[in-house]
């Protein structure tokens, strides 16, 4: 989990690099760096020289850590992947663990309808399948099919943060499944519920109050309607046909909504 928690913290700190560039610039506007007196407390050059030196080194710094952290984490997964080999004569024989996890998900599609990262949909209870070969029942070893969860609900909340516009799913997983580092992959799969944003959607800033749907198009002429949870007055330009109350969006996912 090393590498998870220094990936997170690498992030954080990325997200406050604007607010420290502009405190400095403030500091060295105030120390005189931007003015043509001769009796400054630090000389200009000094203050110049220090700007050169944080607008270069610190992005630097970012790019070795993600690379650090990337390498990091690809020998966890290599590592993961050899120890993860079936030894078991029976399938009695499976160790059995109780998979509940967090996951996050789109919401797109008329009807509304779940949605994974990857752009696989699914329903409140399902079985997975494989898009690569048919013959495998999920999960198969040597490939990717399968439901996928995290275990932290830290580290799900904080993908979160990464993916605008998704929403935190609680499911259960059941049947065959694999554990890793950072969760499960199972078979099939069960969500317990939604969790709403407390924000709206679309502006960051006002408290939602009802789902609505947009036309979206992707790479390569792809289309798509996505469903966002949105403000009273962000949603005020989408027409009644768009908009979906709390209810009844619980209604057409079968979901719990909280």
């Amino acid at each position: 989990m090393g590498y998870i928690q220094n990936r997170m913290r690498l992030i954080r700190l990325i997200r406050i690099y604007p607010l420290v560039v502009i405190g400095l610039l403030a500091l060295v506007y105030l120390l005189g760096g931007f003015s043509d007196q001769s009796d400054q407390l630090i000389p200009k050059s000094a203050l110049i020289t220090l700007l050169y030196i944080f607008a270069s080194v610190v992005p630097l710094l970012f790019i070795i850590g993600f690379i650090y952290i990337g390498a990091a984490g690809n020998k966890v997964a290599k590592a993961s992947s050899k120890s993860d080999k079936f030894n078991y004569q029976s399938p009695f024989d499976l160790p059995s663990e109780q998979m509940s996890g967090y996951k996050l998900a789109l919401i797109t599609g008329r009807p509304p309808i779940l949605t994974g990262l990857t752009g696989d949909t699914y329903l409140a209870d399902a079985s997975a399948s494989c898009s690569k070969d048919v013959n495998h029942v999920p999960p198969v070893a040597e490939c990717e099919c399968g439901f996928y969860a995290y275990r932290d609900l830290d580290e799900a909340t904080f993908e979160l943060t990464v993916n605008p516009g998704s929403f935190l799913l609680a499911v259960d997983l059941y049947g065959v499944g694999f554990k890793y580092d950072r969760g499960y992959r199972a078979e099939n799969q069960v969500v317990r519920g939604l969790k709403k944003p407390g924000r709206c959607q679309h502006c960051r800033t006002l408290p939602a109050k009802v789902f609505v749907t947009s036309y979206r198009m992707g790479y390569d002429n792809t289309t798509w309607w996505q469903w966002q949870f949105r403000c009273t007055l962000c949603s005020s330009s989408h027409k009644a046909a768009d908009k979906l109350s709390i209810a009844q969006m619980e209604k057409v996912l079968s979901v719990k909504i909280t």
